[in-house]
């Protein structure tokens, strides 16, 4: 918290200066002087609070140089803006205004090593590079940059000063960098035409470069150790080489003589790294000697890149791949090793620019190339072979030569062959280089290789637009080889396995269903493609079944969707009339979706030993067919049966379902049957109100009411009912309400309306004896219930509405019915108890 403070502190300062420097009336007020009086004396006041406080109470040491720290940087930032803020500024001369921040800077290294404070050592190396940064290069501020860098060491070796170091080179460095790429107006530029000696700051470089050299070879301090000196080694390195090669490009030397700075930097590194293993003996000597090879290694790979052009630079770096493939594999050398990885890098960098961009001999470039990388990778799994894992043992290494493999045999492919070839070319490269795996044993090359073909599919499935077609071979050659290929990956166990695989297999079905599709869909008509689509789902379907490619049956129903897509939207639309497609053309859909679903169920029943969650999951399946194919049904009746007879059509439908799904006790199939008996009633009521009322009264529809009132009754089996109490609740309500509606429309329209209160009667009437027939009490009550309503009619509108003879006759009726029934109860109460 005091550190945060103590930031806040410095912000403090630095927002006042900022506002000071808008602020008008302020400035009238104090004016320059002023505002910068007030920002020094505050700064003077917490350096000498902290001082105090150091002094005072031991405890409070960390909390007065912290403190004491932020009151130095807010004074070192009022001499700053003393400078540099246009309103504040009383100090005009750039050289005056470094050289006064310097001696604080100085002045606060003296404090720091007098207190032995790290803390106030990085605030001072911090502002010192701040104030030799403000001002132009020149013999003055590089002299004074290695000063402060040779200081930074000295703590280093001294006091053990790691961070300060740290702090040090990478103000050495960014300084120059600073002005080497920014212009005197601030702006960032890499113009070669300026004016630039490249010897003074490569002497600048250079004897950085040894200053820093000398803290990483001399330094024992425990916070520059292991990682920490590799990182310091390896920023001072490449601040060196980056920064060199800017210069001489900068200066106008071109890319060659770039390149041999480049080269001779490497060449230092390398002569840097046998000194330090002829000359140190600590513990950490080959480690640092590694480290300075691997980058000169790197850095003459950079310089060879920029000095030589064309084909020499790719088969020099090649050369140089192969050889150091070779020896790192035999020497187990970490330092050979990661050569080869660089120099294997540019060397398909460059081959494929000379491949592609020069059409420079492309097979003879792009197979020797991938030939040293294959002979790489069959080197880097010099360890693992004849091991019991090299199967599965992943060797990174020789994976990434694979790669760089493949990329040339591409890029030669891609130059070379026409539109048309291409994809099956690569699909029959990558079918080979798989294959491989039964002459040479090497594994990570079968995985890989399948990104020729899935380059293959993606050609064919999105071709650019170049005006060539392609013909029918090219896309049925592929998917012949993707056919072959998932096929192949599904059943092999000569190379690594793993779920890896699965997701293959998936890609692959998925081209496939594209290939497929682009094959068959371009010669086929709407109605024909719906057809077509259902049926090559079967196909996938029995493929993926027998062979085992799960993923293939899977992927194989991308075509029912389409076909489904079709069979609900042709063109025109859902509600286009006349519908496009014939009654059997929609029927082969229904019949592909339910043979599926069937044939789920059955896997299920010859196969016993799929348990778990995987059965339940195929159930769950093998439902959502018999779903889909339900609403396929209701589709089918929608668009062929008239609306009148929809009603009896759903109606009869539900209750063959029921009777069929009762007698195999299938709960799915019996809420399949109540979903179409629910759709007469919908039917039903959408044209309760309207003309066609009279026409849905029909002798077809009653016995159709009649079938629905049967349901309940024949839901039953073995004295169980299949389906929760709620659900056979819900079928007895909506049953009864659609017969009441039924008969009222019946009366109405074929009778009289003035009859309707004894249709309704005569309905409860059959509600009653249909209940005692099919032992069904809640029908008897609706019945019951039914009966009241018409007698609360008969009270309530009836009596008040009717002529005389309308009465009577009801009321004839009523009394029959209310008499009879009740004469049943007496003289039956203790059996009707017993009826269910």
């Amino acid at each position: 918290m005091t550190r945060i403070g103590a930031v806040f502190l410095v912000l403090s300062i630095v927002f006042f200066a900022i506002w000071a420097d808008v602020n008008y009336h302020l400035h009238q007020l104090l004016g320059s002087l002023g505002k910068l009086g007030i920002m020094g004396i505050v700064s003077v006041v917490v350096i000498a609070l902290g001082q105090r406080l150091e002094r005072k109470n031991a405890s409070l040491l960390v909390y007065g140089r912290t403190l004491m720290a932020a009151g130095l940087a807010g004074l070192y930032f009022t001499f700053y803006a003393a400078y540099y803020i246009q309103d504040l500024a009383v100090i005009h001369s750039p050289i005056v205004a470094g050289f006064l921040l310097l001696l604080w800077s100085v002045y606060v290294f003296f404090i720091a090593e007098k207190k032995k404070s790290q803390t106030l050592s990085l605030f001072a190396i911090t502002l010192a590079y701040i104030s030799s940064a403000i001002n132009p290069v020149g013999e003055f501020t590089m002299a004074a940059d290695l000063l402060l860098a040779t200081t930074a060491v000295i703590f280093l070796l001294r006091n053990g000063w790691a961070a300060l170091s740290y702090f040090s080179l990478l103000g050495t460095y960014l300084v120059l960098l600073r002005r080497l790429v920014v212009d005197e107006n601030g702006e960032l530029v890499l113009d070669t035409s300026r004016t630039l000696s490249f010897w003074p700051h490569a002497t600048y470089l250079i004897g950085a470069w040894f200053i820093f050299t000398g803290a990483v070879l001399l330094s024992t301090a425990s916070g520059f150790r292991g990682g920490k000196r590799f990182a310091f080694l390896t920023l001072n390195n490449g601040g060196l080489a980056g920064l060199l090669a800017l210069t001489a490009y900068i200066a106008g030397y071109g890319y060659g003589p770039t390149g041999w700075t480049v080269l001779a930097t490497g060449g230092l590194l390398l002569v840097t790294s046998r000194l330090v293993a002829w000359g140190r003996t600590e513990a950490d000597a080959s480690e640092v000697s590694s480290a300075y090879l691997a980058q000169g290694l790197a850095l003459l790979t950079g310089g060879i890149m920029m000095v030589y052009t064309g084909i020499s630079r790719g088969v020099l770096l090649g050369l140089e791949t192969f050889f150091l493939g070779a020896a790192g594999a035999f020497s187990r050398s970490v330092i050979l090793i990661a050569a080869a990885y660089v120099a294997a890098f540019f060397t398909t960098l460059f081959l494929i620019w000379e491949i592609a961009m020069n059409a420079h001999h492309p097979w003879l470039l792009g197979v020797g190339g991938a030939a040293v990388m294959l002979l790489n990778a069959w080197w880097a799994r010099r360890d693992v072979r004849h091991t019991p894992e090299e199967r599965q043992k992943i060797v990174l290494s020789s994976s990434y030569y694979c790669a760089l493999a493949l990329g040339l045999i591409f890029t030669t492919m891609s130059t070379d062959l026409s539109d048309d070839m291409l994809p099956p070319a690569l699909a029959l490269t990558g079918l080979a280089l798989t294959f491989s795996i039964y002459l040479f044993p090497l594994y990570e090359l079968p995985p890989i290789a399948q990104t020729f073909l899935v380059a293959a599919q993606a050609l064919v499935l999105f071709p650019a637009d170049t005006g060539e077609t392609r013909s029918r071979w090219s896309t049925a050659l592929v998917a012949i080889v993707t056919l072959l290929a998932v096929t192949w990956w599904s059943r092999q166990r000569v190379t690594r396995c793993g779920p890896w695989i699965t997701a293959l297999n998936f890609v692959y079905a998925l081209a496939l269903v594209g290939l497929t599709y682009h094959a068959v869909r371009p010669s086929a008509d709407s109605q024909t493609w719906m057809i077509s689509a259902s049926l090559l789902s079967v196909a996938f379907l029995i493929w993926g079944a027998f062979t085992r490619v799960w993923p293939l049956a899977a992927m194989g129903q991308v075509f029912l969707g389409v076909a489904l897509y079709h069979f609900f939207l042709p063109p025109g639309g859902w509600d286009v009339s006349p519908f496009p497609w014939t009654w059997w053309a929609m029927a082969v859909p229904i019949a592909v979706v339910f043979a599926t679903g069937r044939a789920i169920h059955e896997w299920l029943r010859v196969f016993p030993e799929i348990t778990g969650e995987w059965r339940d999951n195929l159930r769950g399946l093998a439902y959502f067919y018999q779903g889909l194919t339900l609403a396929l049904v209701v589709h089918w009746i929608n668009v062929f049966i008239p609306a009148p007879d929809q009603i009896s059509t759903f109606l009869f439908l539900g209750t063959l379902l029921l009777i069929w799904n009762v007698c195999r006790e299938s709960i799915f199939g019996i809420r399949c049957s109540f979903v179409l008996s629910a759709l007469g009633l919908l039917v039903y009521l959408q044209h309760f109100n309207t003309q066609e009322q009279l026409f849905m009264a029909t002798f077809v529809n009653a016995l159709a009411v009649i079938a629905f009132l049967a349901q309940p009754g024949l839901l039953r089996r073995g004295g169980k009912i299949l389906v929760t109490e709620l659900e056979s609740w819900f079928l007895i309500l909506f049953s009864v309400v659609f017969g009441w509606l039924f008969v009222s429309a019946w009366v109405s329209t074929r009778i009289h309306p003035n009859y309707l209160t004894m249709g309704w009667a005569l309905y409860a009437l059959f509600l009653f004896f249909l209940g005692l027939l099919v032992s069904e009490r809640r029908q008897r009550w609706c019945g019951l219930f039914i009966l009241v309503a018409a007698i609360l009619r008969v009270a309530f509108y009836d009596i008040w509405g009717f002529s005389n003879g309308y009465r009577v006759l009801t009321f004839i009726v009523l009394t029959i019915i209310t008499l009879g029934l009740g004469f049943i109860y007496a003289r039956f109460a203790d059996r009707l108890k017993m009826w269910l």
